[in-house]
């Protein structure tokens, strides 16, 4: 990544490869998403992005319109300017919380089940453990959902 300090480029590195993980995204699409999270609201070009990640025209394309597909990324022009400008979208945070609660929703309805299920066959050895489970993914979709509206409500304002 040419032209950008040692100390960005770490942060880049970092923030890329726990994207990398969470978003299951490729090493180069991570890495394009780390910048766009460290740059500035001005956002950077198309050949900003292509320069600053060494990876070609085709690479950086494909790893920008994904970007853009999972609206972790938009884009902008600017007044008499025919680029198109990149930066984090204003809600990627949001959707993400918005994707983890469907997750952790997911998981209450599969354990409800469980327990429903072990009710039932009378299998009382592990209930304990998946009723304190139950618990925490309750509390896990109490804090999103707090979270979510506490972010509606900035934007809202």
């Amino acid at each position: 990544m040419n032209q950008i300090s040692t100390e960005k480029k770490k942060q880049i590195e970092t923030i890329g490869l726990y994207f990398e993980k969470e978003l299951d995204l490729t090493p180069l699409t991570a890495r394009i998403f780390g910048l766009l999270v460290v740059s500035s609201s001005d956002g950077l070009s198309f050949d900003q992005i292509t320069e600053v990640s060494c990876a070609s025209k085709s690479s950086v394309s494909t790893s920008v319109n994904l970007l853009l597909q999972l609206k972790a990324v938009e884009y902008f022009t600017k007044p008499n300017d025919r680029k198109r400008y990149f930066r984090i979208s204003h809600n990627h945070l949001y959707l993400m919380l918005i994707d983890e609660l469907n997750e952790v929703n997911k998981g209450i309805d599969i354990i409800n089940t469980i327990i429903d299920y072990n009710k039932e066959k009378k299998a009382e050895k592990y209930q304990q453990v998946r009723l304190i489970f139950r618990e925490y993914l309750l509390n896990n979709q109490k804090n999103i959902q707090q979270t979510l509206d506490k972010i509606s409500h900035i934007q809202n304002n």
